[in-house]
């Protein structure tokens, strides 16, 4: 495993670096600490997939960069590594998986529970701007640093006792930002673009709470016009009341929203486990939350999906998945049976 110390001399001697990032919040944070930092460089934004595979080779040829830095995914197939003819870096914190010829960080090598979010190792890597670190780090369900990263945003957090992940992202306006990033990340590469431009201008998330720039009130725009729909579909599965597991799907209607329901599906409910699921082209493409202690979810989705025409995997408590609509209810069945 590469070090912090190795990745950042290289940092240091890129003249044109190719940043991918994950759609989340914590790719989007990690990116944005990198960049804030590189001052040059580009980013891409790799959405739908958990895998960057070799159709991105050709972004590569088109950025002709020095450096290839990838952040936040969890596979890299070994086709894109073997086309690609300078240096990659990949840091991550999923399961470790084995690929030649990257410089791999992940802190999983030297301790298998070891999740804290790609956030973290970035901002700890170029020390960034403490509420980006903040946003991802938090957004990725962690409280690591939490004492000194909020040091200068406590009236963000409300006099909230802070003592878990879901205390700041339900209960504190910190969290109402967590939100509006995470949904304004939602929907296709061009709307995800003109959004990450916005958010590389702001300087202090009081300027998107209290809409006091431009580009705060442009991202609260697509933010309330995106939580008009998700708040419809939290009624619906707010109705669900299975303490067991909970399973709801919905029909594609072009935006996500399966990994932002099943965390607030987890709060709000006595749930052991939910399964959020959106319907897409004869596939259900799924968010698995669990707080049971004895079940490691990265291996029970792996487990039961195994025989399936799907994928999927994660962490222990939170996982995704994708499995063919015809294979469905089999797939819900193994995993009932795990809780």
């Amino acid at each position: 495993m590469i070090s912090l110390g190795e990745i950042k001399e290289l940092l240091d001697k890129a003249e044109n670096p190719l940043v991918f990032f994950d759609d989340d919040p914590d790719g989007l944070c990690s990116y944005m600490l990198l960049m804030k930092y590189l001052k040059r460089g580009n980013g891409i934004v790799v959405k739908n997939s958990p895998t960057l595979d070799e159709n991105y080779v050709i972004m590569v040829r088109q950025h002709c960069p020095d450096l290839v830095v990838v952040v936040d995914k969890p596979i890299i197939s070994q086709e894109f590594v073997d086309k690609i003819n300078v240096p990659i870096v990949w840091i991550d914190h999923h399961p470790v998986v084995d690929v030649k010829g990257v410089n791999y960080f992940n802190p999983r090598f030297l301790d298998e529970g070891d999740e804290r979010p790609t956030t973290y190792w970035c901002y700890k890597l170029v020390n960034g701007e403490k509420w980006v670190a903040l946003l991802g780090i938090i957004a990725d369900w962690s409280l690591e640093d939490f004492d000194e990263l909020s040091r200068d945003y406590k009236e963000l957090f409300d006099n909230v006792r802070i003592t878990n992940p879901n205390d700041a992202l339900f209960n504190t306006r910190f969290g109402e930002l967590i939100k509006i990033v995470a949904f304004c990340l939602k929907g296709g590469a061009k709307e995800s673009y003109k959004f990450i431009g916005l958010m590389m201008g702001v300087n202090h998330p009081l300027e998107i709470l209290e809409k006091s720039t431009e580009n705060g009130r442009k991202i609260c725009e697509k933010f309330e016009k995106l939580n008009k729909i998700y708040t419809w579909l939290l009624e619906q599965a707010m109705k669900l009341k299975d303490e067991k597991m909970v399973v709801f799907n919905y029909v594609n209607d072009g935006y996500s929203f399966t990994g932002d329901l099943a965390n607030e599906l987890m709060y709000g409910t006595k749930a052991k486990m939910v399964f959020v699921g959106r319907e897409d082209n004869g596939e259900i493409k799924a968010s698995v939350r669990n707080r049971l202690s004895g079940v490691d979810l990265n291996k029970a989705v792996r487990g039961a999906i195994k025989g399936l025409n799907g994928y999927g995997g994660g962490h222990k408590h939170a996982a995704g998945c994708c499995v063919k609509k015809s294979d469905f209810d089999e797939f819900i069945e193994r995993l009932k049976k795990m809780v």
